[in-house]
């Protein structure tokens, strides 16, 4: 089950146990960074123990917009 929230410049996305998953608890966190302009990922994951496992990545402007293309274009391949 998904649970997104937005909360300011946070954009958040928090799901547990899809089927082709572990069944551990998972959370997506965009944010953008008005200091660097970029947009900064966080991927969270958390182990059979409860711990969390944090992954970060930044998108620039021109990764961004790649990325807005192809889920739009993936947006409508399944309509």
């Amino acid at each position: 089950m998904h649970k997104v929230t937005i909360d300011g410049d946070w954009f958040n996305d928090r799901y547990r146990g899809e089927e082709r998953d572990d069944g551990c608890a998972n959370e997506l966190s965009l944010y953008h960074d008005p200091a660097t302009d970029q947009l900064d990922i966080l991927l969270t994951n958390v182990d059979f123990d409860g711990v969390g496992h944090d992954n970060t990545f930044a998108l620039n402007r021109a990764d961004a917009q790649q990325l807005c293309d192809y889920l739009q274009d993936w947006l409508k391949q399944k309509q």
